[in-house]
């Protein structure tokens, strides 16, 4: 009896015990397995996927003085899309070990592309990365619990994910702002570099951005070639990030890195923005120098009209992380280049609509006032048509009649009536008398 009840108690404390967790990871999918390029750390990391364990070389992550290189998906939450790594060396605190957990909130923008964003308070102990340290004695616990932290990470603190050899496949439309052909005028913090005849064109190809080095050939965005395609964009406040992933064959991480982040805004008709390599920095601003890095001035020559026809464009969700309070999710907060065109298409036609119906009812107004001022003239220049009454104060005076007036046979009016002539009686005719002295008769004598 003993031995069964002690047999099954030490099959229970094996089952629960985090050292027999095995991985039952299944996302995001078989897919991800080869090598990506990571703007996080700037380099490359190899995914292995061997059945239902999932395991990541190249993170190096320091803590407590121990680095920790690789580790194997232990967690996942396919709900809100958590994938969480234990690594598989611990970090040594005082003499006890630790175990380090990363976990990896992430979302899809293309097949060969994502971004992720780290759901843990930033470790003082180790430079500030956002891993969750615990004591190895401890019960690995839920994908909550390594993904609810205090102060998490902010819309802008996203990484990106380009997978090796498909850096041409990833391309997503610049955001409205970028969509131009640019003269640019860049500062290194000691000099001003370019400027008159420069050319940076995101206009060719709506997903590159282009580097003329024949009219300037300063290395621009850490990229030798002078092509990169915008992996994703996300607007924060008045900023719009923008992460771009290099061309170049090869990248020497000293004058060349494979990512490029932009942190842009207008000014005026005009475009600022800094240039830094890797991830984007919530603490960077577009007219502040990064290090090792430059901002430029972008004067545009002309912009291109946005469209959203593209085989590479991928409607995608974001993913909002600013406290421990916000869930990952789709949020308005953060809003892709696509639909940005889109709303400010519509509203700018919308507007121009308003306009035009707006200055028709105007010229119509005015054709309308005109044409009663001409009549109004014509009245005044017609003679008077009526009847002319007696002066009076000297003065002729007419009144004035209509049409009926004039076909109406009426009496008189009193006033102007003719006063009726008297009537005499009849003279009596006289009577004739004879003549008392009768003239003689004619008589023919001869």
């Amino acid at each position: 009896m003993w031995t069964r009840i002690s047999l099954s108690t030490l099959i229970l404390w094996i089952l629960s015990s985090e050292q027999y967790v095995e991985s039952t990871c299944t996302q995001p999918s078989s897919e991800w397995s080869g090598n990506w390029y990571d703007s996080q750390f700037d380099g490359t990391f190899a995914m292995t996927w061997s059945g239902s364990a999932i395991t990541v070389s190249g993170w190096s992550v320091t803590a407590y003085s121990s680095t920790v290189t690789s580790w194997t998906c232990v967690l996942e939450d396919t709900t809100n899309n958590y994938i969480v790594f234990k690594g598989d060396q611990t970090v040594n605190l005082f003499g006890a070990p630790q175990n380090a957990y990363i976990c990896m909130a992430w979302t899809s923008v293309s097949t060969y592309s994502a971004i992720y964003y780290l759901r843990a308070n930033q470790e003082t102990n180790a430079g500030n990365f956002r891993v969750f340290i615990e004591d190895s004695a401890i019960t690995m616990g839920a994908a909550s619990k390594y993904c609810s932290p205090s102060s998490g990470p902010s819309t802008a603190e996203y990484h990106a994910l380009v997978k090796q050899s498909y850096i041409s496949s990833v391309g997503q439309y610049f955001p409205t702002l970028l969509l131009g052909t640019y003269e640019y005028t860049a500062n290194d913090g000691s000099s001003s570099l370019c400027g008159t005849g420069s050319v940076w064109d995101n206009c060719a190809d709506r997903t590159i951005t282009a580097f003329n080095y024949t009219q300037c050939s300063t290395v621009m965005a850490f990229s030798s070639g002078g092509t990169l395609y915008n992996v994703y964009s996300v607007v924060s406040g008045s900023y719009t990030y923008v992460t771009l992933v290099n061309a170049d064959t090869t990248t020497d991480q000293s004058t060349t890195y494979r990512f490029t982040c932009l942190i842009s805004e207008a000014s005026g008709s005009n475009v600022q923005l800094s240039l830094d390599h890797g991830s984007c920095s919530t603490s960077g601003t577009p007219s502040t120098v990064p290090s090792g890095g430059m901002t430029a001035l972008l004067t545009p020559y002309e912009p291109c009209p946005f469209t959203t026809t593209s085989a590479t464009t991928t409607s995608i969700t974001t993913i909002t992380t600013t406290s421990a309070t916000t869930t990952t999710g789709a949020t308005s907060e953060e809003t892709s280049s696509g639909s940005i065109g889109l709303f400010i298409g519509a509203a700018i036609g919308g507007l121009l609509f308003i306009l035009i119906i707006i200055g028709v009812i105007i010229i119509c107004l005015k054709l309308k006032k005109k044409k009663n001022v001409v009549q109004d003239e014509e009245k005044k220049q017609m003679p008077p048509q009526g009847k002319y009454l007696p002066p009076i104060n000297g003065e002729c005076v007419i009144e004035t009649m209509s049409p009926r007036d004039a076909l109406e046979i009426g009496t008189p009016d009193a006033d102007n009536r003719l006063t009726p002539l008297p009537i005499h009686p009849a003279a009596p005719e006289p009577v004739t008398q004879p003549d008392k002295h009768p003239l003689p008769p004619i008589t023919n004598n001869g």
